[in-house]
Protein backbone atom coordinates (compact mmCIF):
# COMPACT_ATOMS: atom_id res chain seq x y z
CA UNK A 1 0.00 0.00 0.00
CA UNK A 2 2.90 2.37 0.61
CA UNK A 3 3.93 2.20 -3.03
CA UNK A 4 0.39 3.01 -4.16
CA UNK A 5 0.22 5.92 -1.74
CA UNK A 6 3.49 7.25 -3.11
CA UNK A 7 2.19 7.02 -6.66
CA UNK A 8 -0.95 8.85 -5.67
CA UNK A 9 1.08 11.77 -4.40
CA UNK A 10 2.71 11.99 -7.80
CA UNK A 11 -0.65 12.06 -9.52
CA UNK A 12 -2.64 15.14 -10.28
CA UNK A 13 -4.16 14.86 -6.81
CA UNK A 14 -0.83 15.21 -4.96
CA UNK A 15 -2.41 14.72 -1.61
CA UNK A 16 -1.57 16.69 1.52
CA UNK A 17 0.20 13.76 3.06
CA UNK A 18 -1.99 13.29 6.10
CA UNK A 19 -2.45 9.74 4.85
CA UNK A 20 -5.49 7.48 4.70
CA UNK A 21 -5.58 4.18 6.54
CA UNK A 22 -5.44 1.07 4.42
CA UNK A 23 -8.81 -0.69 4.24
CA UNK A 24 -7.22 -4.05 3.42
CA UNK A 25 -6.35 -4.49 7.09
CA UNK A 26 -8.22 -4.32 10.36
CA UNK A 27 -9.06 -0.66 10.91
CA UNK A 28 -7.58 0.04 14.33
CA UNK A 29 -7.02 3.58 15.54
CA UNK A 30 -3.47 4.13 16.66
CA UNK A 31 -3.15 6.10 19.92
CA UNK A 32 -0.16 7.95 18.44
CA UNK A 33 -1.65 8.94 15.07
CA UNK A 34 -4.28 11.63 14.56
CA UNK A 35 -6.96 10.37 12.17
CA UNK A 36 -7.74 12.99 9.53
CA UNK A 37 -11.50 12.59 9.99
CA UNK A 38 -11.07 13.36 13.70
CA UNK A 39 -8.79 16.31 13.10
CA UNK A 40 -10.84 19.04 11.39
CA UNK A 41 -13.24 19.67 14.24
CA UNK A 42 -12.06 22.92 15.80
CA UNK A 43 -11.19 26.43 14.73
CA UNK A 44 -7.58 25.78 15.76
CA UNK A 45 -7.45 22.79 13.38
CA UNK A 46 -8.51 24.95 10.44
CA UNK A 47 -6.06 27.67 11.45
CA UNK A 48 -3.24 25.11 11.46
CA UNK A 49 -4.34 23.80 8.06
CA UNK A 50 -4.39 27.29 6.54
CA UNK A 51 -0.94 27.98 7.95
CA UNK A 52 0.24 24.68 6.50
CA UNK A 53 -1.13 25.68 3.10
CA UNK A 54 0.91 28.88 3.20
CA UNK A 55 3.94 26.95 4.36
CA UNK A 56 3.85 24.78 1.23
CA UNK A 57 4.41 27.91 -0.87
CA UNK A 58 7.91 28.26 0.58
CA UNK A 59 9.12 25.22 -1.31
CA UNK A 60 7.21 26.18 -4.44
CA UNK A 61 8.79 29.63 -4.65
CA UNK A 62 12.23 28.49 -3.50
CA UNK A 63 13.12 27.51 -7.09
CA UNK A 64 10.43 29.47 -8.91
CA UNK A 65 13.03 31.67 -10.61
CA UNK A 66 14.40 28.62 -12.45
CA UNK A 67 11.14 28.13 -14.38
CA UNK A 68 9.94 31.74 -14.52
CA UNK A 69 13.08 33.81 -15.06
CA UNK A 70 16.03 31.68 -16.19
CA UNK A 71 14.53 30.68 -19.59
CA UNK A 72 14.13 34.37 -20.49
CA UNK A 73 16.55 37.02 -21.72
CA UNK A 74 16.88 38.38 -18.16
CA UNK A 75 19.01 35.69 -16.59
CA UNK A 76 21.27 32.81 -17.51
CA UNK A 77 23.01 29.77 -16.09
CA UNK A 78 26.75 29.71 -15.53
CA UNK A 79 29.51 27.17 -15.08
CA UNK A 80 28.54 26.62 -11.46
CA UNK A 81 24.91 25.92 -12.28
CA UNK A 82 24.89 23.35 -15.05
CA UNK A 83 22.05 21.65 -13.21
CA UNK A 84 19.61 24.05 -14.79
CA UNK A 85 21.46 24.84 -18.00
CA UNK A 86 18.70 23.10 -19.95
CA UNK A 87 16.20 25.59 -18.51
CA UNK A 88 18.42 28.46 -19.61
CA UNK A 89 19.00 27.02 -23.08
CA UNK A 90 15.39 25.82 -23.51
CA UNK A 91 16.50 22.24 -24.10
CA UNK A 92 14.30 20.83 -21.34
CA UNK A 93 12.72 17.40 -21.76
CA UNK A 94 9.73 15.74 -20.14
CA UNK A 95 11.93 14.36 -17.34
CA UNK A 96 13.31 17.74 -16.24
CA UNK A 97 13.41 17.82 -12.44
CA UNK A 98 12.42 21.49 -12.17
CA UNK A 99 9.38 20.99 -14.39
CA UNK A 100 8.43 17.90 -12.39
CA UNK A 101 8.81 19.81 -9.13
CA UNK A 102 6.71 22.68 -10.47
CA UNK A 103 3.82 20.31 -11.23
CA UNK A 104 4.19 18.38 -7.98
CA UNK A 105 4.45 21.44 -5.72
CA UNK A 106 1.49 23.12 -7.41
CA UNK A 107 -0.85 20.22 -6.86
CA UNK A 108 0.43 19.60 -3.35
CA UNK A 109 -0.59 23.14 -2.43
CA UNK A 110 -3.90 22.78 -4.29
CA UNK A 111 -4.59 19.63 -2.28
CA UNK A 112 -4.08 21.52 0.98
CA UNK A 113 -6.45 24.26 -0.14
CA UNK A 114 -9.06 21.71 -1.24
CA UNK A 115 -9.01 19.97 2.14
CA UNK A 116 -9.60 23.29 3.91
CA UNK A 117 -12.51 24.17 1.62
CA UNK A 118 -14.03 20.69 2.03
CA UNK A 119 -13.80 20.65 5.82
CA UNK A 120 -14.36 24.22 6.97
CA UNK A 121 -18.14 24.48 6.64
CA UNK A 122 -18.68 21.70 9.18
CA UNK A 123 -16.48 23.37 11.80
CA UNK A 124 -18.02 25.64 14.42
CA UNK A 125 -15.99 28.84 14.42
CA UNK A 126 -16.22 32.60 14.08
CA UNK A 127 -18.17 33.35 10.89
CA UNK A 128 -15.93 36.21 9.77
CA UNK A 129 -12.81 34.14 10.30
CA UNK A 130 -14.37 31.24 8.41
CA UNK A 131 -15.11 33.56 5.51
CA UNK A 132 -11.54 34.89 5.61
CA UNK A 133 -9.99 31.42 5.65
CA UNK A 134 -12.15 30.37 2.72
CA UNK A 135 -10.92 33.43 0.86
CA UNK A 136 -7.31 32.59 1.62
CA UNK A 137 -7.71 29.01 0.40
CA UNK A 138 -9.46 30.17 -2.78
CA UNK A 139 -6.73 32.71 -3.45
CA UNK A 140 -3.87 30.25 -2.98
CA UNK A 141 -5.59 27.59 -5.07
CA UNK A 142 -6.27 30.14 -7.80
CA UNK A 143 -2.65 31.31 -7.74
CA UNK A 144 -1.45 27.76 -8.31
CA UNK A 145 -3.93 27.09 -11.10
CA UNK A 146 -3.24 30.37 -12.86
CA UNK A 147 0.48 29.64 -12.99
CA UNK A 148 -0.07 26.00 -13.95
CA UNK A 149 -2.05 27.10 -17.00
CA UNK A 150 0.60 29.65 -17.94
CA UNK A 151 3.32 27.02 -17.77
CA UNK A 152 1.50 23.89 -19.01
CA UNK A 153 -1.71 25.00 -20.73
CA UNK A 154 -4.52 22.51 -20.07
CA UNK A 155 -4.15 20.81 -16.67
CA UNK A 156 -6.33 18.62 -14.43
CA UNK A 157 -8.85 20.74 -12.51
CA UNK A 158 -9.29 19.31 -9.02
CA UNK A 159 -11.66 21.14 -6.71
CA UNK A 160 -12.12 18.68 -3.87
CA UNK A 161 -10.10 16.40 -1.64
CA UNK A 162 -8.92 13.28 -3.46
CA UNK A 163 -9.20 10.26 -1.19
CA UNK A 164 -8.40 7.25 -3.37
CA UNK A 165 -5.91 6.30 -6.05
CA UNK A 166 -8.74 5.34 -8.40
CA UNK A 167 -10.22 8.80 -8.01
CA UNK A 168 -6.90 10.39 -8.83
CA UNK A 169 -6.61 8.37 -12.06
CA UNK A 170 -9.99 9.72 -13.14
CA UNK A 171 -8.70 13.26 -13.66
CA UNK A 172 -7.62 14.35 -17.12
CA UNK A 173 -6.50 17.70 -18.49
CA UNK A 174 -9.19 20.38 -18.70
CA UNK A 175 -9.29 23.25 -21.18
CA UNK A 176 -7.66 26.47 -20.01
CA UNK A 177 -10.93 28.30 -20.65
CA UNK A 178 -12.75 26.09 -18.12
CA UNK A 179 -10.03 26.64 -15.53
CA UNK A 180 -10.11 30.40 -16.00
CA UNK A 181 -13.89 30.43 -15.62
CA UNK A 182 -13.43 28.69 -12.27
CA UNK A 183 -10.70 31.12 -11.24
CA UNK A 184 -12.91 34.08 -12.03
CA UNK A 185 -15.61 32.75 -9.71
CA UNK A 186 -13.14 31.78 -7.01
CA UNK A 187 -11.19 35.04 -6.99
CA UNK A 188 -14.35 37.12 -6.86
CA UNK A 189 -15.47 35.06 -3.86
CA UNK A 190 -12.01 35.33 -2.30
CA UNK A 191 -12.03 39.12 -2.58
CA UNK A 192 -15.32 39.18 -0.66
CA UNK A 193 -13.87 37.20 2.23
CA UNK A 194 -10.37 38.64 2.55
CA UNK A 195 -9.55 41.62 4.74
CA UNK A 196 -8.12 44.81 3.19
CA UNK A 197 -5.02 44.62 5.41
CA UNK A 198 -3.73 42.63 8.39
CA UNK A 199 -1.92 43.46 11.60
CA UNK A 200 0.13 41.62 14.18
CA UNK A 201 0.62 37.89 13.70
CA UNK A 202 -1.70 37.92 10.67
CA UNK A 203 0.62 40.11 8.58
CA UNK A 204 1.63 38.14 5.51
CA UNK A 205 -1.77 36.62 4.82
CA UNK A 206 -3.32 37.33 1.42
CA UNK A 207 -5.42 40.54 1.52
CA UNK A 208 -8.37 41.49 -0.66
CA UNK A 209 -6.09 43.33 -3.08
CA UNK A 210 -4.16 40.12 -3.74
CA UNK A 211 -7.28 38.40 -5.06
CA UNK A 212 -8.17 41.46 -7.12
CA UNK A 213 -4.65 41.81 -8.53
CA UNK A 214 -4.50 38.13 -9.46
CA UNK A 215 -7.92 38.38 -11.09
CA UNK A 216 -6.70 41.39 -13.07
CA UNK A 217 -3.60 39.44 -14.09
CA UNK A 218 -5.77 36.57 -15.28
CA UNK A 219 -7.98 38.91 -17.30
CA UNK A 220 -4.91 40.40 -18.98
CA UNK A 221 -3.45 36.97 -19.73
CA UNK A 222 -6.72 36.00 -21.44
CA UNK A 223 -7.12 39.28 -23.32
CA UNK A 224 -10.14 40.39 -21.27
CA UNK A 225 -8.81 43.90 -20.85
CA UNK A 226 -12.23 45.50 -20.35
CA UNK A 227 -12.71 43.34 -17.26
CA UNK A 228 -9.18 44.00 -16.03
CA UNK A 229 -9.56 47.79 -15.92
CA UNK A 230 -12.15 48.08 -13.11
CA UNK A 231 -10.67 45.37 -10.91
CA UNK A 232 -7.17 46.86 -11.06
CA UNK A 233 -8.57 50.36 -10.61
CA UNK A 234 -10.27 49.12 -7.45
CA UNK A 235 -6.89 48.14 -5.99
CA UNK A 236 -5.50 51.56 -6.86
CA UNK A 237 -8.49 53.51 -5.54
CA UNK A 238 -8.69 51.60 -2.24
CA UNK A 239 -5.45 53.24 -1.12
CA UNK A 240 -4.34 50.30 1.03
CA UNK A 241 -1.14 49.88 -0.99
CA UNK A 242 1.18 52.23 -2.84
CA UNK A 243 4.68 52.84 -4.17
CA UNK A 244 7.47 53.44 -1.69
CA UNK A 245 9.56 56.53 -2.35
CA UNK A 246 12.76 54.50 -2.45
CA UNK A 247 13.01 51.45 -4.73
CA UNK A 248 15.67 49.79 -2.59
CA UNK A 249 13.41 49.92 0.47
CA UNK A 250 10.87 47.70 -1.26
CA UNK A 251 13.27 44.75 -1.04
CA UNK A 252 15.03 45.46 2.25
CA UNK A 253 15.23 42.41 4.51
CA UNK A 254 14.44 44.72 7.42
CA UNK A 255 11.38 46.24 5.71
CA UNK A 256 9.38 43.16 4.80
CA UNK A 257 5.65 43.41 4.14
CA UNK A 258 5.88 47.11 3.44
CA UNK A 259 3.13 49.14 1.80
CA UNK A 260 4.18 48.18 -1.74
CA UNK A 261 4.01 44.45 -1.09
CA UNK A 262 0.49 43.23 -1.76
CA UNK A 263 1.36 39.57 -1.25
CA UNK A 264 4.65 37.82 -0.66
CA UNK A 265 5.61 34.33 0.48
CA UNK A 266 6.81 34.55 4.06
CA UNK A 267 10.09 33.01 5.19
CA UNK A 268 11.07 32.80 8.86
CA UNK A 269 14.73 33.19 9.79
CA UNK A 270 14.61 31.73 13.29
CA UNK A 271 17.40 29.16 13.29
CA UNK A 272 15.21 26.24 12.20
CA UNK A 273 15.85 26.24 8.45
CA UNK A 274 12.57 27.94 7.51
CA UNK A 275 14.23 31.05 6.16
CA UNK A 276 14.91 31.74 2.49
CA UNK A 277 18.11 31.12 0.58
CA UNK A 278 17.80 33.69 -2.21
CA UNK A 279 20.58 35.93 -0.86
CA UNK A 280 23.11 33.08 -1.02
CA UNK A 281 21.79 31.50 -4.21
CA UNK A 282 21.84 34.78 -6.15
CA UNK A 283 25.15 36.21 -4.90
CA UNK A 284 27.95 35.87 -7.50
CA UNK A 285 29.79 32.57 -7.57
CA UNK A 286 33.16 32.97 -5.93
CA UNK A 287 32.25 36.14 -4.02
CA UNK A 288 32.76 34.51 -0.63
CA UNK A 289 31.45 36.74 2.13
CA UNK A 290 31.77 40.04 0.24
CA UNK A 291 28.07 40.24 -0.54
CA UNK A 292 26.36 37.72 1.71
CA UNK A 293 27.16 35.22 4.45
CA UNK A 294 26.13 31.87 5.85
CA UNK A 295 26.90 29.72 2.83
CA UNK A 296 28.53 29.48 -0.57
CA UNK A 297 27.29 31.96 -3.20
CA UNK A 298 25.95 30.05 -6.18
CA UNK A 299 25.52 32.69 -8.88
CA UNK A 300 22.01 31.44 -9.61
CA UNK A 301 19.59 33.69 -11.48
CA UNK A 302 22.64 35.43 -12.95
CA UNK A 303 21.83 38.59 -14.89
CA UNK A 304 22.49 39.06 -18.60
CA UNK A 305 24.23 41.91 -20.39
CA UNK A 306 21.02 42.47 -22.29
CA UNK A 307 19.11 43.19 -19.09
CA UNK A 308 21.95 45.33 -17.74
CA UNK A 309 21.84 47.46 -20.89
CA UNK A 310 18.03 47.66 -20.90
CA UNK A 311 17.95 50.33 -18.18
CA UNK A 312 17.75 53.93 -19.33
CA UNK A 313 20.46 56.37 -18.34
CA UNK A 314 19.74 57.76 -14.88
CA UNK A 315 17.36 54.98 -13.86
CA UNK A 316 17.59 54.90 -10.06
CA UNK A 317 16.52 51.25 -9.96
CA UNK A 318 19.52 49.87 -11.79
CA UNK A 319 21.99 49.64 -8.91
CA UNK A 320 19.45 47.68 -6.88
CA UNK A 321 18.03 45.56 -9.69
CA UNK A 322 21.31 44.46 -11.26
CA UNK A 323 24.94 45.01 -10.35
CA UNK A 324 28.30 43.80 -11.63
CA UNK A 325 30.75 41.84 -9.48
CA UNK A 326 34.12 43.23 -10.61
CA UNK A 327 36.21 40.18 -9.76
CA UNK A 328 34.42 37.94 -12.27
CA UNK A 329 32.35 40.43 -14.26
CA UNK A 330 29.23 38.48 -13.27
CA UNK A 331 25.90 40.30 -13.05
CA UNK A 332 23.61 39.71 -10.10
CA UNK A 333 20.59 41.24 -8.41
CA UNK A 334 20.76 43.12 -5.12
CA UNK A 335 17.02 42.79 -4.49
CA UNK A 336 17.61 39.88 -2.12
CA UNK A 337 20.61 41.09 -0.13
CA UNK A 338 20.92 39.74 3.41
CA UNK A 339 23.53 38.26 5.73
CA UNK A 340 22.05 35.12 7.26
CA UNK A 341 23.80 32.94 9.82
CA UNK A 342 23.48 29.87 7.58
CA UNK A 343 21.83 28.53 4.46
CA UNK A 344 18.02 28.69 4.53
CA UNK A 345 18.12 31.35 7.22
CA UNK A 346 17.60 34.43 5.03
CA UNK A 347 14.94 37.00 5.90
CA UNK A 348 13.99 37.75 2.29
CA UNK A 349 10.39 37.02 1.35
CA UNK A 350 9.43 36.27 -2.25
CA UNK A 351 7.31 39.09 -3.74
CA UNK A 352 4.41 37.53 -5.65
CA UNK A 353 2.29 40.65 -6.18
CA UNK A 354 3.35 44.22 -5.55
CA UNK A 355 1.79 47.57 -6.26
CA UNK A 356 4.14 48.51 -9.11
CA UNK A 357 2.99 45.37 -10.93
CA UNK A 358 -0.63 46.46 -10.47
CA UNK A 359 0.11 49.92 -11.90
CA UNK A 360 1.79 48.44 -14.96
CA UNK A 361 -1.02 45.94 -15.49
CA UNK A 362 -3.51 48.77 -15.16
CA UNK A 363 -1.58 50.78 -17.76
CA UNK A 364 -1.58 47.78 -20.11
CA UNK A 365 -5.30 47.15 -19.69
CA UNK A 366 -6.14 50.80 -20.32
CA UNK A 367 -3.94 50.89 -23.41
CA UNK A 368 -5.48 47.73 -24.85
CA UNK A 369 -8.98 49.17 -24.43
CA UNK A 370 -7.95 52.26 -26.41
CA UNK A 371 -7.49 54.61 -23.45
CA UNK A 372 -3.85 55.31 -24.29
CA UNK A 373 -3.94 58.82 -22.87
CA UNK A 374 -5.05 57.42 -19.50
CA UNK A 375 -2.64 54.48 -19.69
CA UNK A 376 0.45 56.66 -19.50
CA UNK A 377 -0.56 57.96 -16.05
CA UNK A 378 0.02 54.77 -13.99
CA UNK A 379 3.03 54.00 -16.18
CA UNK A 380 4.54 57.37 -15.35
CA UNK A 381 3.93 56.83 -11.64
CA UNK A 382 6.33 53.90 -11.82
CA UNK A 383 8.84 55.85 -13.92
CA UNK A 384 8.74 58.87 -11.62
CA UNK A 385 9.91 56.76 -8.69
CA UNK A 386 12.78 55.60 -10.91
CA UNK A 387 13.80 59.20 -11.60
CA UNK A 388 12.82 59.02 -15.28
CA UNK A 389 10.96 61.44 -17.48
CA UNK A 390 7.30 60.92 -18.28
CA UNK A 391 6.33 58.94 -21.35
CA UNK A 392 4.20 60.90 -23.78
CA UNK A 393 1.14 59.55 -25.59
CA UNK A 394 2.89 57.70 -28.40
CA UNK A 395 -0.03 55.64 -29.65
CA UNK A 396 -1.29 52.21 -28.66
CA UNK A 397 1.26 50.07 -30.53
CA UNK A 398 4.32 51.96 -29.34
CA UNK A 399 3.02 52.19 -25.78
CA UNK A 400 2.45 48.43 -25.76
CA UNK A 401 6.19 47.88 -26.21
CA UNK A 402 7.04 50.61 -23.70
CA UNK A 403 4.93 48.98 -21.00
CA UNK A 404 6.47 45.56 -21.64
CA UNK A 405 9.93 47.12 -21.39
CA UNK A 406 8.98 48.88 -18.16
CA UNK A 407 7.76 45.61 -16.70
CA UNK A 408 11.07 44.03 -17.59
CA UNK A 409 13.26 46.53 -15.73
CA UNK A 410 10.88 47.15 -12.82
CA UNK A 411 10.12 43.50 -12.05
CA UNK A 412 13.33 41.77 -13.13
CA UNK A 413 14.48 38.74 -11.10
CA UNK A 414 11.00 38.43 -9.53
CA UNK A 415 9.63 35.75 -11.84
CA UNK A 416 7.60 37.82 -14.32
CA UNK A 417 9.68 38.07 -17.50
CA UNK A 418 9.15 34.58 -18.93
CA UNK A 419 5.39 34.65 -18.42
CA UNK A 420 5.21 38.18 -19.87
CA UNK A 421 6.96 36.98 -23.01
CA UNK A 422 4.62 34.01 -23.29
CA UNK A 423 1.32 35.85 -22.79
CA UNK A 424 2.28 38.62 -25.22
CA UNK A 425 3.33 36.10 -27.88
CA UNK A 426 6.82 37.60 -28.07
CA UNK A 427 8.89 34.78 -26.66
CA UNK A 428 10.01 33.22 -29.94
CA UNK A 429 11.05 36.49 -31.54
CA UNK A 430 12.69 37.95 -28.42
CA UNK A 431 14.68 34.83 -27.64
CA UNK A 432 15.67 34.26 -31.28
CA UNK A 433 16.97 37.84 -31.44
CA UNK A 434 18.75 37.31 -28.14
CA UNK A 435 20.49 34.18 -29.42
CA UNK A 436 21.66 35.92 -32.58
CA UNK A 437 22.98 38.91 -30.66
CA UNK A 438 24.75 37.14 -27.80
CA UNK A 439 26.07 33.91 -29.34
CA UNK A 440 29.69 33.69 -28.20
CA UNK A 441 29.09 36.38 -25.58
CA UNK A 442 26.45 35.08 -23.17
CA UNK A 443 26.91 31.79 -21.36
CA UNK A 444 26.57 29.02 -23.99
CA UNK A 445 23.97 31.02 -25.91
CA UNK A 446 24.96 29.14 -29.06
CA UNK A 447 23.31 26.07 -27.48
CA UNK A 448 19.90 27.74 -27.16
CA UNK A 449 17.19 25.68 -28.86
CA UNK A 450 14.35 28.13 -29.49
CA UNK A 451 11.28 26.29 -30.76
CA UNK A 452 7.53 26.78 -30.93
CA UNK A 453 6.93 23.96 -28.45
CA UNK A 454 8.74 25.92 -25.74
CA UNK A 455 5.76 28.17 -25.14
CA UNK A 456 4.58 25.38 -22.81
CA UNK A 457 6.47 23.01 -20.57
CA UNK A 458 5.93 19.26 -21.11
CA UNK A 459 3.61 17.34 -18.85
CA UNK A 460 6.20 15.51 -16.72
CA UNK A 461 7.12 11.98 -17.73
CA UNK A 462 6.41 10.69 -14.24
CA UNK A 463 2.85 12.02 -14.21
CA UNK A 464 2.00 10.45 -17.55
CA UNK A 465 3.59 7.17 -16.50
CA UNK A 466 1.37 7.08 -13.41
CA UNK A 467 -1.70 8.29 -15.30
CA UNK A 468 -1.61 7.39 -19.02
CA UNK A 469 -4.87 9.33 -19.47
CA UNK A 470 -2.89 12.58 -19.33
CA UNK A 471 -2.15 13.87 -22.82
CA UNK A 472 1.13 15.58 -23.75
CA UNK A 473 1.78 19.05 -25.12
CA UNK A 474 2.75 19.36 -28.79
CA UNK A 475 6.39 18.69 -29.57
CA UNK A 476 7.08 16.51 -26.54
CA UNK A 477 7.06 12.75 -26.00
Amino acid sequence: MKSHTYKLMGMAALLLGLGQSCKDFVDLKSPTVVNRDDYFNRESDITAAVNGMYNSLRGYYGNYYVVAEVPSDNTEANGANLGYADMDQQTWMNNNSYVQSLWLSSYSTISRANIILDKIDAVTMNDNLKKQYKGEALFVRSLMYFQLTQFFGDVPLILKEVKTEAEAYGYQREAVSKIYAQLETDLQAAAEGLLPTYTGASVGRAPKAAAQALLGKMYIATGQFEKAVPVLKAVKDAGDFGLLDNYESVFSATNRNNREIIYSVQYLAAGNGEGSNFCIAFAPFGSGTEITSGGFPAGSNQGTEDLFNAFEAGDLRKGVAIARYPATNALYTRKFIDRPIASNEGRNNWPVLRYADVLLMYAEALNETGATGEAIKPLNEVRKRAGLEDVEDEGQVALRDTILHERRVELCFEGHRWLDLLRTGKMLQVMTDYKEKYTGVGYLVENYDIKARNVLYPVPFRERSLNPNLSQNDGYE
